[in-house]
């Protein structure tokens, strides 16, 4: 049975999926892996067979170039970047964590684990020069459709960074055969909202109890990987 995108109680704590917060398993293979939040199992089940053809993401960084000066790298991530991507987490706010996650973060390493394992989706992360992780981006398979999420480090909200990533995350699934993408948040998230119009596909716009759905129609012309040039 698929769960509504839009109620509060299917989504809180459950950054995977909207449907039955499917994820992949290897070969084909249906299993069962511990549930952070809901219940002690849940079912992990197949790519869908594009997905599985598709092969890994692209793997070449792109550079991005911030009206400042500041060179920045857009670049795939995956589970060696756990520690870092926790730091990120640990630098930002409650309520942006909150955002990103539809409520409080009780253990961000047990997403994380999840979310950078890639047969789960894939992932790309902003980086600063010294290294560090500034802005996180996740796609996640959903049958024949893909779900996005973005996490940006408060200090480098606002400055192009999540809609850089949510052009990578479309094109990846463009790549991948999935036409239709789609972001959950809260109904005030006015910079993932502005970040997803910026991706210049049709969107459709669900709202219900302060929960919205982003779902977006990807041509396959389209450019929503060129994400040189974050903020312009």
């Amino acid at each position: 049975m698929k769960a509504s995108r839009t109620r509060p109680e299917r989504l809180w704590h459950r950054p995977f999926r909207r449907s039955d917060r499917r994820c992949a398993a290897p070969e084909g293979q249906a299993t069962r892996l511990p549930a952070l939040t809901g219940g002690p199992y849940r079912t992990v089940r197949p790519h869908p067979p594009a997905v599985r053809a598709a092969g890994p993401a692209p793997e070449v960084p792109s550079r991005l170039s911030l009206p400042d000066g500041t060179g920045l790298l857009l670049r795939p991530a995956g589970p060696a970047d756990r520690a870092a991507a926790l730091a990120m987490h640990g630098r930002c706010s409650p309520a942006a964590l909150r955002l990103r996650y539809h409520g409080p973060v009780r253990d961000a390493g047990r997403y994380l684990d999840h979310l950078l394992d890639p047969r789960h989706g894939r992932s790309y992360a902003v980086a600063a020069p010294d290294g560090r992780i500034l802005a996180l981006g996740h796609l996640m398979w959903d049958d024949g459709e893909a779900e996005l999420a973005v996490l940006v480090e408060d200090d480098w909200q606002r400055h192009g960074l999540g809609a850089a990533l949510l052009r990578r995350l479309s094109a990846t699934a463009r790549a991948a055969g999935v036409r239709t993408v789609y972001a959950v948040t809260h109904g005030g998230n006015t910079g993932l909202i502005a970040a997803m119009r910026r991706l210049d596909a049709p969107l459709d716009f669900q709202a219900e109890d302060g929960t919205l759905v982003i779902t977006a129609t990807l041509a396959a012309g389209d450019p929503a990987g060129c994400a040189h040039h974050p903020g312009r």
